[in-house]
């Protein structure tokens, strides 16, 4: 409990209400809507009456009944939403009468809304405060800013702070606590404790980010006790705003000595520009000092008032939800087995006629995995057919949406197509049509250039040229647009850009056609900028773009995808525009107005068990659902009884392999355990080291990309595009909870995870196991296991490095303890997974004395021997404190000396010259460290990360990293430098040692190999490539796969640990503030699972790291690459023996054909594994090759 103390509320607030409510369009969608829509909602009008503008100012609202209070009290707290008058979306704060946190449940009568507001001087602004949607989901961020005091007589609280307060960090010497000696009333009191001779600092306990109105009139009043004081004690207080915290810190000074409970009193004015304050306890001296009961009191108002004008309520008629099977005409029975619910929404007054939805089919097509042929869709509405075209991934048809409804269609469709079947159209009849918002859609129309559309970046001196070829691509067309840039061209944006008016808050399709051919350093996707009525970018996702991507070389390709408006957007600059260099070709423009289509239900034909529980082997490489049916053989199994067949899995000796059961109850079961048989193999040998994981489902709330926005503090942020890949919104499956026993949900599929470990010794052969299912006491489900071992042994040591950076995230409290103290305990999850971390924790102690580098090598010494000798990690980064600079930065400071002469960003600096004393310090530093590990012997295992992402397409970031290298090579030049650039930066020949690539088409293949044939040598770097959201851990199993094909010795990943949520309650990753080159700054979210591979025990009560699917897949592809090294060896070895060696070389090439770049990478799993039953054939396949070939 917290209690607030809202007295500045009550004096610098006038709040009323009023009966009339303002027309205004009900707004849709909010987050995390849940599939579902807001039924009510109440305005408040905000009136500033001052001369300041208020930007993100709290004003509050107490929940009730009463006259002046808004209506809220027994409504759900998770279904609460508010935006402005055009939609925007804000944080808010809710807390109960005594000051606790309301996220979830009935708000309690007398609670406390906080809204940020936006409002010009002199001048009104609406908010709308939405509420009853019984699918809204919970809301991961809430506003920080308080208005008043939180917890001014600091009664209330646990743990070692009072509520809403916080102490800075202690020391020996300085310490802050909440203390229960001598209060000045109730039970508790602050006190500081500074020892004779310490340092004197600003040690306090401290409360930040109370609002405040600027030049409004406040009283401060507080108490302080002191104790052999020597220095000074009392209270401070900072007013100012984000830019400037301070624009006036006055004090409230109580003396030193000792005297007992003395009130200091303070009136001050705030600032014009200020909206905020934090105060606080100061004790700069030495002594002891108890603190007590600070109130704030604003004395003349600043001129903020509240009305809260009447409930307003619409009721959505829901047409079309009851619909019978569709048969075709003179049918008995349906031939379709499977359909998908589709829900358009209406919300307006009036009737949208013949209005285009588009559904994302290409989705759809990835969540059915191979049980949707597009030629067998069939369309319905309240039984009736409904014409339809796909247009790439989507699917179009016209409908009727009556106002203020929710319309259900019906998408029916199978694994085959119908014998006799009306095919989908495919194509873009709407190019031409005058629903197409596009000027010149196709290039015929204009002489040189086409008409309508802008050429930017032709270059005569770089060869890159703009115009016209012949379209071929189908009857009608004459011709497109053609762009070519050649490889030598230096980086930039390129391409055709058109200007086309649209509607805020309104949904576009956009699309084209596209060819490409030699396509290097980068891809070719439809990009776009959403751009105000001022002709700057919007700030909520000002850049958008469609996919996937094509890279090297592709016939003609229909991309397409939505793209929303958010409400500051009227005009989308197309942008047909790319960064690398090749050809390409454009045709077919569209941009048309839809409303999206959301698959809302899945049903199938096919009954769910009807006796006792369904239980199937599916591949660990493939998510199982909920929604997940068992296949035939499981059903028809339960129908009767019958036991379930084998489970089969297969693994060498000292591997791990995973077995994943899928279990389906037509009844609720809890407390179901789960037991195994030990397999049982030759010579009675038992298995006996089996793991047993229950897979936990994670929230997904919006495909994954990376989103950006410029929007403030106090908006909530939320995706602006449609996303990339082939996920979807929903519960995902990741987690593997470490427990024995899984509640079962009626007719919801549960898969279960049970990995053996086969030991070196094992004999080869089959072994014979069981996993039962029980609920009390008796068995729902026998699976008879078996295991085949495989007489060859895996190394110890891997021959390919999966490099995992550990790191912790915003929300590092999570793991219950800091990194330090987990470091250890995470690499040898790691270690045990065959995965490789990122550097050695502890690294050395380094100092700055006397103008020279010493470093003490104790920790970091005891460290490395468990990493290398005994964990026999492969690879580790140099101490990140040798890491240089990331993206678009100067060089970092090192021991206080600058890399430039002048001040940062040295935007004036040569950037070829460093300043001779910083490359002194740096030098010193690393030739320290070098010496010390080729002393160790321990050189040859370490790499210098230099630089991430580096801006190469600045000249001066060019020159920066040539300095940068050569200052290091200077050292010693069989120093490897590493650098993750995507792509080959030619200027850098030379310069770098290793070059991180992206696996996906970034550079071709042929240019690999150039690379290491000059001896340079290659990584794959990989981030933002390991989503939760996609239906197969296809990128994790295959990256060793492009590793041995492509002869990259290493991939790295970002993050194994880095959470900014609870991964278990929100799947997805917060907007964080992030800076790529000096003075630009934005927020930012990364993809769903990026940076995260393992999940926190402490929310689920274990204690240590939880692995995921995701984990478990990247350890299976580093045994597959062992697999693959060891047949080629043992191949090799057979050749020069005269050995027949044609099964293994089939077999080695059926692997190899399992990854090709380029690729469509990570997002878009069903793509680059479009058959997972395939790398499971081609891996037994390897084995008996293995076998075959003998030791």
């Amino acid at each position: 409990m917290v209690r607030l103390c809202f007295g500045i509320v009550a004096v610098c607030l006038f709040v009323s209400s009023a009966a009339v409510a303002p027309a205004a369009p009900w707004h849709h969608p909010l987050s995390l809507d849940g599939m579902g829509w807001w039924q009510k909602r109440v305005a408040v009008k905000v009136t500033n009456d001052g001369s300041a503008e208020l930007a993100g100012f709290p004003v509050s609202l107490a929940a009730g009944s009463a006259a002046g209070q808004i209506p809220l009290a027994g409504q759900q707290a998770q279904s609460l939403r508010v935006c402005d008058a055009r939609g925007i979306e804000m944080l808010f704060g809710l807390r109960d009468a005594g000051g606790a946190t309301v996220e979830q449940g009935p708000i309690p009568d007398g609670s406390i809304l906080v809204i940020p507001v936006e409002c010009p001087p002199q001048t009104a602004a609406l908010y709308y405060v939405y509420f009853d949607n019984r699918r809204a989901g919970r809301l991961p961020d809430f506003l920080s800013a308080r208005v008043g005091l939180t917890n001014g007589d600091v009664e209330l609280g646990d743990g070692d702070a009072p509520a809403g307060w916080r102490h800075d960090e202690a020391d020996d010497q300085h310490r802050a606590s909440w203390s229960e000696e001598h209060p000045q009333s109730g039970r508790r009191c602050l006190k500081t404790i500074v020892a004779a001779g310490a340092e004197p600092t600003w040690i306090a306990t401290r409360q930040g980010d109370i609002a405040i109105v600027g030049g409004a009139k406040y009283r401060v009043q507080a108490w302080v006790k002191a104790q052999d004081v020597r220095g000074s004690c009392g209270w401070y207080l900072h007013a100012g705003n984000e830019q400037q915290p301070m624009l006036t810190a006055p004090m409230l000074p109580a003396g030193d000595g000792t005297f007992d409970w003395k009130q200091v009193v303070l009136e001050f004015t705030a600032p014009v520009e200020a909206d905020r304050l934090s105060l606080g306890t100061v004790l700069r001296g030495t002594g002891t000092a108890w603190f007590d009961n600070v109130s704030l009191e604003c004395l003349v108002p600043g001129a903020v008032r509240t009305e809260v004008l009447s409930v307003e309520t619409v009721s959505i008629r829901e047409l079309g939800t009851e619909a019978s099977w569709y048969k075709a005409a003179g049918a008995k029975e349906p031939s379709l087995p499977y359909r998908a619910a589709i829900g358009a929404l209406n919300l307006g007054d009036e009737t949208h006629e013949r209005t285009a939805v588009a559904l994302e089919l290409g989705r759809l097509q990835a969540r059915m995995r191979g049980r949707l042929h597009p030629a067998s869709l069939v369309l319905t509405h309240e039984g009736r057919l409904v014409p339809h075209q796909r247009l790439g991934d989507q699917l179009l048809f016209a409908a009727q949406l009556p106002p203020r409804s929710s319309s259900t269609f019906y998408l029916y469709f199978s694994a085959a197509a119908p014998a006799a079947s009306a095919a989908v159209r495919e194509g873009t009849p709407l190019v031409d049509s005058a629903v197409n918002l596009v000027r010149n859609p196709s290039f015929e129309a204009g002489e040189g250039l086409p008409d309508a559309w802008t050429a930017s970046g032709a270059s005569q001196s770089q060869a890159v040229t703009f115009g016209f070829d012949d379209s071929r691509r189908g009857p009608g067309d004459s011709r497109c647009a053609k762009m070519h840039v050649p490889d030598e061209a230096a980086r930039s944006w390129r391409g055709w850009r058109q200007d086309v008016p649209v509607q805020p808050g309104r949904t576009y399709l956009l699309s084209a056609w596209v060819k490409c051919q030699s396509v290097r350093g980068g891809e070719v996707r439809l990009h776009a900028h959403r751009r105000t009525a001022a002709g700057q970018l919007s700030q909520q996702g000002g850049y958008a773009s469609v996919g996937p991507g094509l890279t090297g070389s592709a016939d003609w390709t229909l991309i397409s995808g939505m793209l929303s408006m958010p409400e500051d957007t009227t005009t989308l600059q197309l942008h047909l525009t790319m960064d690398c260099t090749g050809t390409v070709w454009h045709d077919g423009v569209t941009l048309f107005d839809v409303v999206p289509g959301q698959c809302v239900g899945l049903e199938s034909q096919h009954a769910a068990p009807d006796g006792g529980l369904a239980v199937w082997q599916v591949p660990a490489v493939v998510k199982v659902f909920q929604d997940d049916l068992p296949c035939d053989q499981a059903r028809q199994q339960s129908k009767q009884a019958q036991q379930p067949v084998t489970a089969e899995i297969f693994a060498a000796r000292n591997e791990q392999e995973s077995l994943q059961l899928a279990v389906r109850s037509p009844r609720a079961l809890s407390g179901v355990q789960i037991a195994v048989d030990p397999p049982v193999g030759p010579q009675g040998r038992v298995l006996k080291d089996v793991r047993i994981e229950v897979v936990g489902y994670v929230p997904i709330d919006h495909p994954s990309s990376y989103y950006q926005t410029k929007a403030p503090a106090w908006h909530r942020k939320v995706p602006a595009n449609a996303g990339r890949g082939d996920g979807w919104a929903g519960l995902w499956p990741d987690p593997l909870l470490p427990r024995q026993t899984v509640d079962l949900q009626a007719n919801l599929t549960q898969p279960i995870w049970v990995t053996v470990s086969v030991p070196k010794e094992a004999p080869a052969g089959d072994y014979q196991g069981r996993v039962r299912l029980l609920s009390s006491g008796q068995t729902l489900a026998s699976v008879p296991v078996r295991i085949h071992v495989w007489d060859f042994t895996l190394p110890d040591e891997n021959h390919v490095a999966a490099i995992y950076d550990v790191r912790f995230g915003p929300d590092r409290g999570i793991w219950g303890q800091p990194l330090d103290a987990m470091y250890p305990e995470i690499i040898r999850f790691l270690a045990s997974r065959r995965l490789c971390p990122d550097t050695i924790r502890p690294a050395p102690v380094f100092r700055r004395e006397n103008g020279k580098i010493t470093a003490d090598f104790t920790d970091f010494d005891r460290a490395a021997k468990v990493y290398f000798d005994e964990l026999k990690f492969p690879f580790a980064y140099t101490p990140w404190n040798l890491y240089l600079f990331g993206w678009g930065h100067p060089p970092k400071t090192v021991f206080g000396e600058r890399p430039y002469e002048g001040e940062p960003p040295f935007a004036a600096a040569d950037r070829r010259r460093l300043r001779p004393e910083y490359k002194r310090i740096y030098q010193e530093l690393l030739r320290l460290y070098w010496e010390h590990l080729q002393e160790k012997g321990w050189h040859r295992r370490i790499v210098l990360y230099i630089s991430d992402e580096p801006f190469d397409h600045h000249e001066h970031i060019r020159q920066q990293m040539k300095a940068l290298c050569d200052m290091i090579h200077e050292v010693d030049p069989e120093i490897p430098i590493y650098c993750s650039t995507w792509k080959h930066v030619p200027d850098w020949d030379r310069y770098l040692d290793i070059w991180g690539i992206g696996h996906y088409g970034c550079v071709p293949s042929e240019k690999m190999a150039e690379l290491r044939a000059a001896g340079d040598r290659v990584w794959f770097t990989t981030d933002g490539q390991m989503c939760t959201d996609t239906p197969y851990c296809a990128v994790e199993r295959l990256l060793p796969h492009y590793c041995f094909k492509y002869g990259a010795e290493a991939y790295e990943f970002w993050g194994v640990s880095w959470h900014t949520y609870d991964p278990y309650r929100f799947g997805w990753h917060s907007f964080i503030n992030q800076s790529s080159e000096p003075g630009e700054s934005y927020w930012v979210r990364y993809p769903n699972g990026d940076g995260f591979l393992l999940y926190p025990g402490q929310p689920i009560g274990h204690a240590g790291p939880v692995s995921s699917i995701r984990l478990e897949q990247a350890r299976e592809g580093v045994e597959d690459y062992e697999h693959l090294f060891l047949l080629k060896s043992r191949m090799e070895a057979g050749r020069r023996a005269g050995k027949p060696t044609d099964a293994a070389e089939r077999a080695l090439n059926d692997a190899q054909e399992l990854v090709q770049i380029p690729n469509d990478g990570g997002y878009y799993s069903t793509r680059i594994l479009p058959d997972p039953e395939r790398l499971y054939s081609v891996r037994r396949a390897v084995a008996a090759a293995i076998e075959l070939l003998g030791p």
